[in-house]
């Protein structure tokens, strides 16, 4: 099986046979199954669709390493209720700066049956929080944040990150931006079906879209 057969719909079929069969002895005897459709695929799909996004990012981080660019699928269960040892999903990573997870970048969750595609900073430490809340105050820099999210909710992206029921202290809760002042890490994303061209494309259209926001934030670091 080639890679381009085998990613995504070859890795998605995979992803949904682990999720019906979420075990140690069902995985271990289909491991090399996973290195062949899922694993050595996702590989060489961070480096062909990392290489078109260093067009428009060209010092973004492309590392097609286990845990850099391709994130483990086995779970860390020791402090969670949900005890499934496996990821149904296989989650990709292209970030911007020194630090691998505490930085900006483009997200990527291939699913058994769809992929969602996500631009931004997951969390933020301290110094960093603290320059985006700056920003968002800031009438030229927050103004552009208010109309870039705008817009890509008009085109059906949605906002998130995690967020807290106030507006931290020091700030006016009745501020016009106080939905962006409530989060403390803030992406773009979207959801979509599994294409049947060309994969890379695909994904590098929606990154392309939301790259602004990539930029902007960027400009905090």
């Amino acid at each position: 099986m080639t890679v381009a057969s085998a990613f995504p719909h070859g890795a998605a079929r995979f992803l949904g046979s682990l999720r019906r069969n979420n075990r140690k002895e069902w995985f271990d005897k289909h491991r090399d199954e996973y290195e062949d459709v899922v694993l050595e695929p996702a590989k060489e799909f961070v480096i062909d669709l990392g290489t078109k996004l260093r067009r428009l990012r060209p010092h973004l981080q492309v590392d097609p390493r286990t845990n850099y660019g391709v994130k483990r699928i086995n779970r860390d269960v020791r402090f969670s209720k949900n005890k499934k040892p496996y990821k149904d999903h296989q989650t990709l990573w292209w970030w911007e700066g020194r630090a691998k997870e505490a930085s900006p970048g483009y997200w990527f969750d291939l699913q058994p049956k769809s992929v969602i595609l996500a631009v931004g900073l997951y969390i933020a430490e301290p110094k960093s929080l603290d320059r985006y809340r700056q920003a968002v105050v800031d009438d030229r820099r927050g103004g552009a944040l208010d109309r870039m999210f705008k817009s890509f909710e008009r085109k059906g992206y949605k906002l998130e990150g995690p967020t807290r029921k106030r507006v931290p202290r020091g700030f006016d809760p009745d501020h016009p931006r106080a939905r962006y002042l409530k989060h403390d890490g803030i992406y773009a994303w979207t959801e979509t079906s599994l294409p049947r061209g060309d994969f890379v494309a695909h994904c590098f259209a929606h990154y392309r879209t939301l790259t602004p926001l990539q930029e902007w934030l960027m400009e905090l670091v």
